[in-house]
């Protein structure tokens, strides 16, 4: 699988979830791999800054192209814009195959919530 382009705030984003963004994001905020199997479920905004910040530079790495914010630039390219928020964690779960029900709990739930503000 390659990368795919998400839009959070007015930026076009390659965005790729693979085994090096989930490396990096471990390393990062010291998830085990234990942890790693329930990420997801009961996140953190940090946690899912975090995520998407590593899902983004893989997917620049992966694009061949420069990338230059930090945690802090994605969380600013995320004010006011959940719809992208609930986009990449979307992409997230679709490259890890994972699926949602309709009475799902946890983080899942909250992009939910709030992409529908």
């Amino acid at each position: 699988m390659n990368y795919e382009i998400v839009k959070l705030g007015k930026k076009d984003l390659p965005i790729y979830f693979g085994f090096n963004a989930l490396r990096k994001y471990c390393r990062s905020t010291g998830t085990s791999l234990q942890k790693l199997g329930q990420l997801g479920t009961d996140m953190s905004l940090d946690d899912i800054v975090e995520l998407i910040y590593h899902g983004t530079q893989e997917g620049h790495r992966r694009a061949g192209v420069d990338f230059d914010l930090d945690s802090d630039g994605i969380a600013d390219l995320l004010d006011g814009d959940q719809k992208g928020m609930a986009k990449a964690m979307e992409l997230f779960a679709e490259h890890m195959g994972i699926t949602f029900s309709d009475s799902e709990q946890g983080t899942a739930r909250f992009v939910r919530y709030v992409a529908n503000r």
